[in-house]
C-alpha cells in the first residue's frame, strides 16, 4: 500500500480527510513513527512467512511512497495509529485513547499467530 493510502484511512478513521489537511509533512512523521512502533509485529509477520526481517524501521519521505509491509499492519494496524495521533493533534484525548488501544491490538491480533515446533517431554508413542 502505499503511504497515502494508508494515511487517508486513518484519517476517515477520525473523520477526517487528508486532503483537506494542511500538514502533509506531519502526517507522514505520524505513519513513520506508527511504522516504528510496529516493527516487531511486521518481523514477527516476517519471521513466520519465513522471509527477510527488517534491521531497522522503514522510512516513508513521500505520500506516493510503497510501505513494505504486511498487508494486515498498512490496512488494519497502520491507520488506527494515524487516527491516534490526528484525535491528540485535535486534543480530543478520549479518542485518542481509543485509537491507541486498537492500535496496540491490531498489532497483536495480525501478528499472533506462529507456528512452530514443539518438543515432547513426555515421550510416549
Amino acid at each position: 500500500m502505499t503511504a497515502y493510502e494508508i494515511i487517508g484511512k486513518g484519517f476517515a478513521l477520525a473523520g477526517e480527510y487528508l486532503d483537506m489537511f494542511p500538514d502533509k509533512q506531519l502526517a507522514i512523521t505520524w505513519l513513520n513513527i506508527s511504522l516504528a512502533e510496529s516493527l516487531v509485529a511486521e518481523n514477527h509477520i516476517r519471521q513466520y512467512k519465513n522471509t527477510e526481517q527488517l534491521s531497522r524501521p522503514v522510512v516513508v519521505k513521500n505520500l506516493s511512497d510503497n510501505v513494505d509491509f504486511d498487508i494486515g499492519l498498512c490496512s488494519i494496524a497502520l491507520p488506527y495509529g494515524l487516527a491516534s495521533y490526528l484525535s491528540a493533534d485535535r486534543e480530543d484525548s478520549y479518542m485518542s485513547a481509543i485509537f491507541r488501544n486498537r492500535f496496540v491490538t491490531a498489532l497483536q491480533n495480525v501478528s499472533k499467530a506462529r507456528e512452530s515446533t514443539i518438543s515432547d517431554l513426555y515421550g510416549g508413542a
